[in-house]
């Protein structure tokens, strides 16, 4: 099976940045049999996870229902760790594809074991992965493959989570949203005006787009709101956007009134793909 991996930030959420449309190579679908010889079975394949378990709630779930799925990690991997979800984009019907990031993750607890929540929008039955990539100079997969099928018409609204958490600063950071903007998966850079502000008071947040990002990109922010302790959650958009400037700089000034210490996002949708810069803000 050849599966190239697209490396994005993922910190964060649920389904409300899940329900885009697919890029031109999601055209080729895939029944459960054809997922399944591919290596996403109804069931997880730890074959890439061993001695790891994975356990899901369900494999068939409504748009924007919780789908959770629990499990321990290999021995061998760090509390702490990030784990990511990913879609699987086939380019064909032999096996041939890649694996899409989605802001949807978790981190492994200090005793190993982990869980994430996730909703869901796009509609369909599609293979998907949960792990991390190895830090060396050829990254190795480790995670579990499964298929998931989405049931709906793909008009239901997201409907966020009744279940929304308070993250303390240093559980955000944990999760990816760090006082100076954390820029790992954005490939450009970034700097705010500061990490605490008055309700009502301008924050601003300046830097330049990835090299290759065409002027005019449309940057949006969003708040994280987590469902958990451990870094599930999921995004809601917020009216606030700027536009990448046609020399590959940007610039947001905006104001936040909801007070609290939250994690934010500011960053540009290509299809299930999300490219951007996370960061926490307090306001008081």
């Amino acid at each position: 099976m050849k599966i190239s991996t697209a490396v994005v930030s993922a910190v964060a959420a649920l389904g409300l940045v899940v329900a885009g449309a697919p890029i031109s190579q999601a055209d080729v679908s895939l029944t459960s049999k054809q997922l399944t010889q591919a290596g996403y079975p109804k069931k997880p394949n730890v074959v890439d996870w061993a001695p790891g378990t994975a356990r899901m709630s369900t494999n068939t779930a409504a748009q924007w229902e919780d789908v959770v799925i629990t499990g321990k990690a290999p021995d061998f991997t760090t509390p702490g760790q990030l784990l990511t979800l990913s879609r699987y984009v086939p380019a064909d019907t032999q096996g041939n594809g890649e694996m899409k990031p989605l802001n949807i993750t978790t981190t492994v607890n200090p005793n190993g074991t982990f869980a994430m929540r996730m909703q869901l929008g796009y509609v369909g039955t599609y293979g998907y992965s949960v792990g991390y990539d190895t830090d060396s100079f050829s990254p190795e997969f480790v995670g579990f493959q499964f298929q998931l099928t989405t049931t709906g018409d793909s008009s239901a609204a997201a409907k966020g989570s009744s279940q929304a958490v308070q993250l303390t600063r240093k559980q955000l950071t944990r999760a990816g949203f760090t006082r100076t903007p954390n820029v790992a998966g954005w490939g450009g850079t970034a700097t705010i005006s500061t990490n605490r502000a008055p309700a009502g008071a301008p924050v601003t947040i300046s830097g330049t787009a990835p090299e290759g990002m065409a002027p005019g990109s449309v940057m949006k922010l969003t708040r994280f709101v987590a469902t958990d302790k451990k870094g599930s959650g999921h995004f809601e958009d917020l009216p606030i956007q700027t536009v990448v400037k046609a020399d590959g700089t940007f610039e947001l000034t905006f104001e936040v009134n909801q007070k609290g210490t939250y994690g934010y996002g500011l960053g540009v949708s290509e299809e299930f793909d999300w490219l951007g810069i996370e960061f926490q803000l307090t306001t008081t």
